[in-house]
């Protein structure tokens, strides 16, 4: 099993009823396809059953059933009403054991769905409730970290996964990772998906634009996700399936250009280079390129995705490498404090390294660091502005033979 693009239902609703998407799937070169249940009658085993044979007859692979939020009002007052939401989730599994569907994907829960100090509780028994169901049919529900939903933060995440041990059976309860989601919730994703751990079973992608709600569930490359420390992330977990696009598909270039900036991503990740020891990452060779030119706060937010994504001893290279550019952004901005801070802690970090690392010349660095940092400490707060900017070390990147 390899890291791969895959494709939701969804990425074609409105336009497409759900049962003509497997044919629109596989027109745009998508083998996987995750299912997104709209209505009560997607649930029936008799429609699923002829979108199954559908999805057959052009060569795609149905990998999820998406439940439809909505319909498993499960925290309700009314137990007819929890009790039919229940009974709908059981046909759900019943029909997904039957057609070989490993994953069902569920929201969870609403904020405003389960309140109060008991909250957190009520939720944890009906997802143990729901996670011994699908023991029953050898499925797996992943719950995912929707924005508006009980699991969203780290926070959130880390309890729940700490709690699976207890609430069903080894294997029933699992996490779909959606970046767009963590995004929207301002979550860390690599956070995000620490706290998943071994539990993540499912992956959705799409982007969006930080504090801007109008720029909602874009395609891969078109907002603000860092994607190539997001794959490297991905690939450093457990899971190899398909990560698929919640993304609108519209009829223009934006497809292809997903595709070429992240199958290249994968095949990395799939690959040996994704452990390869003397591969300088590309988000940290963009980070240099922006320290060489003078863009240090813009340096420091390209290399801190890789530090989140590096697993690694070396992670403490890109820290350093980010906090001496972040103190030289202090000494432009004024903070001489701030400056000596980050730069004394740049250089220790780094200062580990010596005197080169995954093609890094890193003693030179270090040596220019340090005369700035003495610079710095020397003029003090009252002259921080009479900084000699000739100082600033160059990094430079030595290339393979």
């Amino acid at each position: 099993m390899t890291l791969r693009l895959g494709v939701s239902s969804g990425a074609f609703y409105p336009a497409l009823a759900t049962e003509d998407t497997p044919d629109a799937a596989a027109r745009l070169g998508f083998s996987d396809l995750e299912l997104m249940l709209q209505t009560p009658s997607e649930y029936d085993p008799g429609f699923l059953s002829d979108v199954h044979a559908r999805a057959n007859a052009v060569g795609v692979e149905i990998v999820s059933h998406h439940l439809f939020q909505r319909l498993h009002p499960l925290y309700s007052g009314y137990q007819r009403r929890t009790d039919e939401a229940l009974d709908l989730m059981r046909r759900a599994f019943d029909t997904a054991a039957q057609l070989g569907v490993p994953t069902l994907v569920f929201h969870g829960a609403a904020r405003d769905e389960v309140r109060g100090v008991d909250a957190w509780n009520q939720f944890l028994i009906m997802i143990g409730r729901i996670g011994r169901m699908a023991a029953e049919y050898q499925v797996m529900v992943a719950v995912e970290n929707v924005s508006w939903c009980v699991v969203s933060s780290v926070r959130d995440v880390q309890r729940l996964a700490a709690a699976l041990p207890n609430l069903a059976p080894a294997g029933s309860l699992g996490f779909t990772f959606d970046s767009f989601q963590a995004l929207e919730a301002d979550a860390n994703a690599f956070m995000l998906l620490a706290a998943m751990g071994p539990h993540v079973r499912h992956i959705h992608i799409s982007d969006g634009r930080r504090g801007d709600g109008s720029f909602r569930h874009l395609l891969p490359g078109q907002g603000d996700l860092p994607w190539s420390a997001l794959i490297r992330a991905i690939g450093q977990t457990l899971y190899r399936g398909p990560l698929i696009i919640e993304a609108p598909l519209p009829d223009d270039p934006g497809l292809a250009a997903t595709r070429a900036l992240l199958e290249p991503l994968l095949a990395i990740a799939n690959g040996p280079a994704n452990d390869d020891p003397t591969r300088l990452p590309d988000g940290v060779v963009e980070g240099i390129r922006l320290f060489n030119a003078g863009e240090f706060y813009e340096c420091h937010e390209v290399i801190e995705h890789e530090w989140h994504a590096e697993l690694g001893d070396i992670r403490r290279l890109y820290q350093g490498i980010l906090q001496i550019g972040v103190g030289l952004h202090h000494a432009r901005s004024g903070n001489q404090r701030g400056a000596v801070l980050l730069l004394s802690d740049g250089i220790d970090k780094t200062s580990d390294f010596l005197p080169e690392a995954l093609g890094v010349d890193t003693a030179s660095l270090v040596l220019g660091a340090r005369a700035c940092l003495d610079e710095v400490e020397r003029l003090g707060p009252d002259h921080i502005d009479d900084f000699d900017w000739t100082l600033v070390p160059v990094i430079t990147i030595k290339q393979p033979d």
